[in-house]
């Protein structure tokens, strides 16, 4: 995938958090974001990256480095992030 791509994918993802109402801070466009709720807990705030899973699938992880979810699904990513970073549970 071309940096190009990758820096879309940061930037849909950025984009889609918004339309939830979350903040966003596009770290490094191609890899990295920071979300976090305008309303929320700061020690609540989580950093996303997108890399490359074990299989060479693009996908995002948690600030813990563990896999959210593939970086193509972006609505579960959108779910499970929020939830995560508003403190709900869905």
């Amino acid at each position: 995938m071309t940096t190009c791509a990758a820096d879309n994918l940061v930037t849909d993802l950025a984009n889609a958090l918004k339309r939830q109402g979350m903040a966003t801070d596009i770290i490094e466009p191609s890899t990295k974001i920071k979300v976090f709720s305008p309303a929320g807990n700061a020690f609540m705030d989580e950093l996303i990256t997108l890399k490359p899973d074990a299989d060479e699938v693009l996908t995002w992880y948690w600030s813990w480095d563990r896999p959210i979810c593939p970086a193509t699904h972006l609505g579960s990513a959108v779910e499970l992030i929020k939830n995560v970073v508003s403190g709900t549970r869905a």
